[in-house]
């Protein structure tokens, strides 16, 4: 059974591979839609005129399309059912009219009339026969009415919250055919979307007095001239609205005129539009760092988020300017966010626009636009599957969201990156930086061993680890990564990788060539190890001798007692610069690190390593006890301060039968993250029998394997005995092993 497996394994890796040598090609596709908007009846009437072209060397036989509205069909779809298992029931309690579909659907091809068929499994999709097989750059041009019952915007990112409209995912579409094949998907909440890049020319109809934001470049010029007009009112209306009360988000009548409004847009693989009668409109403008392209920002808005979004420009501005500069520049002319009625997460992405969830303050909110307007990059421009490589796409997003962030705001520490930086003194939080959100996010699941490999399709990620893994660990990955390159190098490799794979769809392997072709290096250790597997990063200071040949210096001796390799950076005292190894580390095996004299070493100065274990990364040069680090009481609990060891206390009161009223103290290093050794200790005083008794614990964790021992010791009033003031104790003490096993999803 062993040799079937390797052998299935190995042949599985032998057609991957084969897959890749096949030259690189990609479908191109150009759309015409008309559509026209009921905003009473929550539907949409559209047509569709789609010309495809065959890139690929083959002749394709039929063409998969995704219908992507009829994920909010029944409670039978993927969508339902991957909602569900998030105890989620919607698609099963909603009533019919919060439901939503396409239908009225009438295929052409070249104008004949088409057979079609749904797929077996997926409402959400169909598979269009084609009369005759569509040759190698040969072209067909395929033709539909749709009608769209647009669902509640309560459930996932197409949807509708009173006149509010979202139109995500909402026209006939095909799926993606490369190198691999056919890639038709569900529609899903958890992992999105992978589509043909190509040109769009979208007219859209709804009455007039509703303000759009779209995909593409508006061609109307009544609009052009209409949104002008309302970005002139701007400060006037923000200033009026801020010192307004009651409810400011009622919706105005329909206007009884209509209007139709052109939008275009080229190099794009998706077309998104949102509509509402209330929006507020900010007009700003943004020059590219490289090309000093110029690019129009708007920001739209409800009168209820006027103070709210008011620095709403800014956000845009600078979004673009620093993912131009880090990645390259901005190619579309202009860049859109709305605030809207999103249910799946703070914010989704589309080409050009993106729409914003609620937002509780400032920082919040400009760290979702600007997180949503990076996905131009990281989804739009560099089109990755996300489906099976979400890493390629939020993990990316999430490194520039954190860079962006420690850049704009280098002195913001950890509370404000949560919204409670006025509390951070009070809960120990002033010592660490935002970034070490994305840390603790990782550990939290790391550190029992919950976690999963980044190389995950999306929908088998738990819901932990779709936000702590794809999003955070692939965050402090490539910070980790940028860090041992140096960031010059790194900074290269992304415009090398942006400019190679801009308006394609690239893969694991492709970034990674990318990579070891710019900086000359092989990068197994991160591509592989890291990203493909779940093995752990752990660098420990082993020994400290002077250096020989060069006096001024020391020799440091770090060992990777971690399961990956990895490079390492030493730091003396006082200083955040690093002296990185020239090469990758393996587990088990140590490096000598060539470092000035000083009074203490750690390793990782910038904090850029993500170790699981920080408690052996200093040392002193000298004295008896080099490892022993400052020891600081704190209240009840903290995250881990690699620089010091803390203990922590919290006052006690219990009461039982036999002791009575108990007073004391518990004393433990336990925090908000596992620790490898925990142990606790809580002395009770009874005033009724003068004694003290308490109880006491210490474990031991590794991975999945946890050993320790319980200690309690209480008193016992012997009732039975008849003696009423007979009072003895006991002791139970109760050693354990235990191992947990778990399904780890691939």
């Amino acid at each position: 059974m062993k040799k079937i497996t390797l052998a299935l394994v190995a042949f599985g890796m032998s057609i991957a591979s084969f897959a890749q040598t096949k030259p690189y090609f990609q479908q191109d596709v150009k759309f015409k839609i008309d559509v026209k908007l009921d905003d009473e009846r929550n539907m949409l009437y559209g047509n569709e005129e789609l010309v495809y072209t065959n890139n690929s060397p083959v002749a394709l036989n039929e063409i998969y399309m995704h219908i992507w509205p009829n994920a909010y069909k029944n409670r039978n779809t993927a969508l339902a059912k991957q909602l569900a298992r998030t105890r989620n029931f919607v698609l099963f309690t909603t009533l019919a009219e919060n439901k939503g579909y396409i239908d009225s659907l009438d295929f052409k091809v070249d104008g004949v009339k088409a057979s079609w068929q749904y797929d077996g499994e997926n409402i959400d999709i169909c598979k269009l026969l084609l009369a005759s097989p569509l040759q190698p750059g040969q072209s067909i041009t395929i033709t539909t009415p749709f009608r769209v019952k647009i669902p509640s915007g309560s459930i996932s990112r197409l949807g509708h919250i009173g006149q509010s409209f979202q139109i995500t995912q909402w026209y006939p579409k095909p799926a993606v055919y490369d190198r691999n094949g056919w890639h038709q998907m569900p529609y899903l909440t958890q992992g999105e979307f992978y589509s043909e890049f190509g040109s769009y020319d979208v007219s859209i109809t709804l009455p007039k007095n509703y303000i759009i934001g779209a995909s593409g470049d508006c061609q109307t010029p009544s609009e052009v001239e209409f949104m002008n007009e309302e970005a002139a009112k701007a400060s006037q209306k923000i200033a009026e609205y801020t010192l307004k009360t009651g409810d400011l988000n009622e919706f105005p009548e329909s206007s009884k005129e209509w209007k139709t409004v052109r939008y275009i847009q080229s190099r794009v693989h998706d077309f998104g539009w949102f509509a509402d009668k209330r929006w507020i409109v900010l007009k700003g403008n943004v020059e590219t760092p490289a090309n000093k392209n110029q690019v129009t920002t708007w920001a739209l808005f409800t009168p209820e988020s006027a103070k709210l979004w008011s620095k709403s420009s800014e956000y845009l501005h600078d979004a673009i300017y620093y993912y131009s500069l880090w990645n390259g520049d901005y190619p579309y002319n202009q860049v859109t966010a709305v605030d809207g009625t999103i249910s799946a997460g703070g914010g989704m992405e589309y080409p050009n626009v993106t729409v914003i969830g609620s937002s509780g303050n400032e920082r919040t909110l400009e760290t979702v636009i600007m997180h949503e307007v990076g996905h131009n990059w990281f989804y739009g421009i560099l089109g990755s599957n996300e489906r099976d490589n979400a890493w390629m796409d939020e993990g990316l997003n999430s490194f520039n969201e954190d860079r962006y962030m420690d850049t704009k705001f280098p002195d913001a520490s950890l509370g404000a990156a949560i919204g409670i930086g006025g509390l951070d003194k009070k809960l120990g939080l002033s010592d660490f930086s935002q970034r070490s959100l994305s840390e603790l996010s990782y550990l939290i699941s790391a550190s029992q061993n919950l976690d999963q490999p980044l190389q995950c399709h999306s929908d088998n990620f738990t819901e932990l680890n779709y936000g702590g893994i794809v999003y955070k660990k692939t965050a402090l990955l490539f910070y980790y990564l940028k860090g041992y390159l140096g960031e010059t190098l790194f900074d290269q490799c992304m415009h090398n990788y942006f400019e190679k794979w801009k308006f394609k769809h690239p893969q694991p392997e492709d970034i990674q060539a990318v990579f070891e072709e710019t900086t000359g290096q092989k990068l197994d250790w991160f591509f592989n190890e890291l990203i493909k597997t779940t093995e752990k990063i752990d660098f420990s200071i082993k020994k400290i001798k002077q250096n020989p040949t060069a006096p001024e210096t020391v020799l440091v001796k770090v060992k990777n007692t971690g399961y990956a390799s990895g490079g390492v950076s030493i730091g003396t005292e006082g200083s955040k610069t690093p002296i990185w190894t020239k090469e990758a580390v393996a587990p088990g095996k140590s490096v000598w690190i060539t470092a000035p004299n000083s009074t203490s070493y750690s390793i990782d100065p910038e904090g850029v390593i993500p170790e699981v274990n920080r408690e052996n990364n200093t040392m002193k040069s000298s004295g008896l006890f080099k490892k022993v680090e400052p020891v600081k009481m704190k209240f009840f609990s903290s995250i881990d301060n690699p620089k010091q060891t803390e203990l922590f206390y919290l006052p006690i009161y219990a009461y039982n039968v036999h002791d009575g009223s108990l007073i004391g103290v518990n004393l433990h290093n336990k925090q908000i993250l596992r620790k490898n050794f925990e142990w606790n200790v809580s002395p009770l005083y009874s005033f009724q029998r003068k004694t003290v008794n308490g109880f006491a614990s210490v474990a031991y964790h590794k991975l999945n394997f946890t050993a320790g021992t319980k200690v309690q010791r209480f008193g016992m009033n012997d009732f039975i005995s008849g003696y009423d003031n007979t009072y003895d104790n006991y002791t139970l003490i109760k050693p354990y092993l235990a191992y947990t096993f778990r399904n780890k999803p691939t």
